[in-house]
């Protein structure tokens, strides 16, 4: 049994190559669309702190799939300096439910941006939320706590 590694032939090396440098020759993206791009990510958090997304039991169900049946809900977890926003995303038909909290604990606003516009609701004491009627596809939050000086913004998810 041979333990070295297969190395190609020249020949396979030179398709190779020649695949490569066909793929310089594929069609420019349009310098409006490069625009946008760059407009959106520049813009994405411009009234905001950017709170990334830590954590996600998503991940944690692919990595565990088949010890336990799928979850009928979701978890994510973003965190900002200051900041950190929980979520739950619950299956509630062909529509999702999304229930929250600030941490720290703060009364405070917080806008779900999606596919549909903006919902608005008002985050308690304990800094609780809950947002019915959210399309199901990409989301974002966008949360004013009470103690805040700046908006804390997620980035965009998939529920």
């Amino acid at each position: 049994m041979n333990d070295q590694p297969e190395h190609p032939d020249e020949d396979e090396y030179e398709d190779l190559l020649a695949d490569l440098r066909d793929a310089g020759r594929l069609e420019a993206v349009p310098a409006e669309a490069m625009a946008a791009a760059k407009t959106a990510i520049v813009w994405r958090t411009i009234d905001g702190e950017l709170a990334a997304l830590t954590y996600d039991s998503s991940l944690d169900d692919l990595a565990t799939a088949g010890v336990r049946s799928a979850e009928p809900s979701r978890l994510l977890t973003f965190e900002a300096p200051g900041l950190v926003v929980e979520v739950e995303s619950l299956d509630a038909g062909a529509r999702r439910r999304l229930v929250g909290q600030l941490v720290p604990a703060q009364a405070g606003r917080v806008e779900v941006r999606h596919g549909d516009g903006t919902t608005e609701v008002e985050a308690d004491d304990l800094g609780r939320f809950t947002v019915d009627d959210v399309p199901p596809g990409p989301v974002s939050l966008r949360c004013v706590g009470a103690t805040a000086t700046v908006a804390v913004v997620t980035d965009w998810v998939v529920v």
